[in-house]
């Protein structure tokens, strides 16, 4: 308990995250595309570290909260520090459907171009631009939630996992059911996770959705990772924020190595996420955050000398993190190395300064306190 309230003092004023935006011409789509763009807080702790990239549809109106989510559920580390993007397209009815039905001749069945523009054009310039881990997530909601939903499916893209969020699955038929009743022993080389909700909703809204978990049910598809949830007291347009976390939270259950008060040293840490590997086809790098939770916890649950290896190894993977130094002084200052914790308290303090830390003022108050220990 003192871990958390320790650890909820540090992070109590929430870091924003960094924030821009562009444009980009696409050729696939002939339109331009707005693109949002929110980095982690901790991006600039280190020139190397990678992260996993999150890319939301309908990014006008939901990128933000969105961002705010991977932030907040990313810094206790329930979920990996990401790179979200949000991009805004004009003809949603055309790139967000697969088939074209006769009562949406020339409007709609324009997904591959969409896929194209996502694979092709936006990844070039989202890899030039940033350190992106080769490991994505997407999400979308209605329309958008069918195209996630497509892409979940059929696997045909660069994707790792998928959120949909009151899918239009009822479109030209229930044809992805029927698409997925057909191919639903396809292989697949990698692990794919795929989260899908539904809100109140009428009619046919929800007989889709239902005959699309009764059919992942009844012929589950090797290596598709899936979990639902129904959320009835939402509307369409308000599940958006609650489906969205908790696909995020869905998609990343049991990622956490250390989700209460039970602790590990370093070593169980990095082997605990490469047992992960087969689960999502790709090992977890430690971040930021993860050290600073994991190496706290250890340090406040009686095994301060667990939390000093474990920051210890944080800082040299982030040199740059006032945090993770902060927390090293705390670490060391528990394991009566006051001359360490020191060190690392001056340390903290003088990255903290330089980079006008919004953690300046907890971080002069433990050195003023280590000062008077001396």
């Amino acid at each position: 308990m003192r871990f958390f309230l320790v650890l909820l003092l540090l992070l109590s004023v929430e870091a924003l995250s960094e924030v821009e935006h562009f444009h980009v011409s696409s050729e696939n789509l002939g339109e331009e595309v707005t693109v949002r763009v929110s980095l982690p807080d901790t991006y600039h702790h280190s020139s190397s570290f990678s992260y996993p990239l999150l890319v939301i549809l309908d990014g006008s109106t939901q990128f933000n909260h969105m961002a705010s989510s991977v932030h907040f559920y990313s810094t206790y580390a329930v979920i990996p520090e990401m790179i979200v993007v949000g991009i805004s397209t004009q003809k949603r009815l055309a790139y967000f459907t697969h088939t074209e039905p006769k009562a949406y001749a020339g409007r709609s069945g324009k997904a591959d171009l969409l896929t194209s523009f996502l694979q092709e054009e936006l990844s070039e310039i989202l890899n030039k631009k940033f350190r992106i881990a080769p490991y994505s997530i997407i999400s979308g909601h209605s329309l958008s939630g069918l195209y996630t939903s497509y892409l979940a499916i059929h696997g045909r893209s660069d994707f790792d996992a998928a959120i949909s969020i009151s899918p239009s699955l009822w479109w030209d038929n229930s044809v992805l059911v029927q698409e997925y009743k057909d191919n639903h022993l396809s292989k697949s080389e990698r692990p794919f996770r795929w989260f899908l909700s539904m809100a109140s909703e009428p009619n046919e809204m929800p007989e889709a959705f239902n005959a699309m978990i009764h059919a992942l049910n009844g012929e589950p598809r090797p290596k598709l990772y899936f979990s639902h949830a129904e959320f009835p007291d939402e509307t369409h347009d308000s599940t958006p924020l609650i489906g969205n976390a908790k696909g995020l939270q869905a998609i990343f259950s049991g990622w956490n190595a250390v989700p209460e008060v039970d602790v590990m040293p370093l070593i169980e840490l990095k082997e605990f996420y490469k047992s992960k590997v087969d689960e999502y086809g790709f090992l977890f790098p430690l971040s930021v955050h993860q050290y600073n939770v994991y190496g706290l916890k250890a340090a406040y649950e009686g095994k301060p000398d667990w939390g000093v290896e474990i920051l210890e190894q944080g800082t040299k993977d982030f040199p740059n993190s006032e945090i993770l130094w902060d927390s090293l002084a705390t670490a060391y200052r528990l394991n009566s190395k006051l001359k360490n914790a020191m060190d690392a308290s001056e340390r903290s303090l003088k990255l903290a300064e330089e980079t006008d830390s919004i953690f300046i003022n907890e971080i002069k108050a433990q050195n003023i306190q280590l000062r008077a220990l001396q």
